[in-house]
């Protein structure tokens, strides 16, 4: 295996006893968000932050606004984290989108969605639609109007990112999109939600996340009388992919969706979407938050802003 050391020390690490899916739930969500904290990148000098509560459909959210201060950004990116739609917040991504805003020179907007089981789907694709439609008309407000408005995420994040801007999600949640995003950013997103793909068995054990892990998040988030609903909007089965904006999209080697990631890029492409993409050949999922003492994963998150910082330069 040619993991990087860091991540295949934290991997193990993760494994150790029972495994975090087994520990209260509480528990899991308290580890998950340490991880930045102790092993992230950390608060960037360049970027400066403000946490909002915006008011969407009655009910309070919370987002945090990251924004580099000597640059003027070209990009602002709403932005979904991951841990399977279970788990994650600003906790455990502060590290990663702090180094987002001030490595790619963005805007990013982190959106603290409500997660299941105590808001199973789709509640917190509800949660996304309705923070970006409040995103977009109140541009002029956040100082954002000028700048290109597209949305990313990670993992469980990817998913909820490209259920929105593909808009796959039909009839299933109120509303649409006030504005279609400009691109879509997919850090090993999760976009077939049958689960199938042979990566999961491959790397189904040992690693950061597992296919027990992923069986946890999936029962979770996914009510047994709304699952063919939710498999329908799997962004792998969409047949027809012409609202696809243009995609940057990054995949690593060693993870359960390896191979969903890869098979939606070649799909992507096919349908002659604009899509950058980057494979990760050292690099595991959830490597975002493992930077602080291994230079060689700071190398690959630097490469993975890369992307952004050449998408901008592009426009």
């Amino acid at each position: 295996m040619n993991l990087i050391t860091g991540q295949r020390i934290l991997s193990k690490l993760s494994n150790l006893g029972p495994g975090l899916s087994r520990s209260p739930l509480s528990t899991f969500r308290f580890v998950y968000d340490s991880f930045d904290r102790l092993f992230g990148s950390g608060s960037r000098s360049d970027v400066a932050t403000e946490d909002r509560l915006v008011d969407v459909g009655g009910r309070e959210l919370g987002i945090r606004i990251y924004r580099p201060i000597k640059t003027v950004p070209k990009l602002t990116m709403v932005y979904f984290h991951g841990g399977g739609y279970v788990i994650g917040g600003f906790k455990s991504h502060h590290g990663f989108c702090s180094l987002l805003a001030g490595q790619a020179h963005i805007n990013l907007i982190a959106v603290d969605y409500r997660l299941a089981p105590e808001s199973p789907f789709p509640g917190p694709l509800q949660d996304g639609l309705d923070v970006w439609n409040w995103v977009t008309d109140h541009a002029a407000e956040l100082g954002i109007e000028q700048t290109k408005i597209g949305m990313g995420g990670d993992s469980a994040g990817g998913n909820l990112t490209a259920v929105l801007s593909m808009q796959t999600f039909a009839d299933l949640l109120e509303g649409d999109l006030s504005v279609a995003p400009a691109f879509q950013f997919l850090l090993y997103p999760w976009v077939d939600m049958s689960g199938e793909s042979d990566s999961i068995q491959r790397f189904g054990k040992g690693l950061i996340l597992t296919q027990e892990t992923m069986t946890f998040f999936r029962d979770a988030y996914l009510p047994k009388a709304l699952e063919p609903q939710a498999i329908k909007t799997s962004p792998m089965l969409c047949e027809d992919m012409s609202s696809t904006p243009d995609t940057l999209i990054v995949t690593a080697e060693y993870d359960v969706l390896r191979d969903e990631g890869l098979a939606f890029v070649a799909k992507l492409q096919q349908a002659q979407v604009s899509v950058s993409h980057i494979h990760l050949p050292d690099c595991t999922h959830g490597f975002i938050s493992t930077g602080r003492f291994s230079p060689a994963t700071r190398k690959r998150l630097n490469e993975v802003a890369g992307i952004l910082t050449q998408y901008a330069e592009s426009i």
